[in-house]
């Protein structure tokens, strides 16, 4: 119940939130959230190490603003927040963001994961719908997210259904 409603505040009241300062969150601070409790909502058919890794490619705004959440530990498993730079080295991830720079490696990039389970995540709209798992996107001043299930079955997620119900769009 906990989870649900971290959940909530962060996909519905994120905007109004402030740090100490007049004003919303900037975006890749409310994205960070985004991808954080998604994972919270993701489960992983084991989790090597007991550690959650969420990686990131050439986003190191998002990076930044994960590193806030490694004292967390999502699934009672350790935190890692890390970039990566040698592209193999994807397959060692749970979660992986895929900002507008990685765009001209994601066929590459999906190959590689093709039914391996990483929570693939993007910002980019042209990617829904070509395997990316859970696309983030503005709409009306509001950040939302859409589900492809069926590439988070592929790769044998199981994503809940109180993530699905809060999602936008879900095919």
């Amino acid at each position: 119940m906990r989870r649900l409603a971290c959940l909530i505040v962060a996909l519905v009241g994120l905007p109004f939130v402030s740090i100490g300062i007049a004003g919303p969150l900037p975006e890749y601070a409310m994205k960070a959230a985004f991808v954080y409790n998604f994972t919270l909502f993701t489960e992983w058919p084991t989790l090597p190490n007991n550690t959650l890794k969420i990686c990131t490619l050439e986003s190191d705004a998002l990076k930044h603003e994960l590193e806030k959440f490694r004292i967390h530990q999502p699934h009672g498993a350790t935190l890692l927040i890390s970039k990566i730079s040698n592209i193999e080295a994807i397959k060692d991830c749970q979660a992986l963001y895929l900002s507008e720079e990685d765009k001209q490696r994601i066929p590459v990039i999906l190959s590689l994961l093709e039914n391996t389970p990483v929570l693939t995540i993007t910002d980019v709209p042209e990617l829904m719908g070509k395997g990316v798992m859970i696309g983030i996107k503005t709409d009306n001043k509001r950040i939302v997210f859409e589900v492809n299930t069926l590439a988070a079955k592929k790769s044998n997620l199981y994503l809940s259904s109180k993530l699905l119900s809060l999602a936008k769009v879900v095919y």
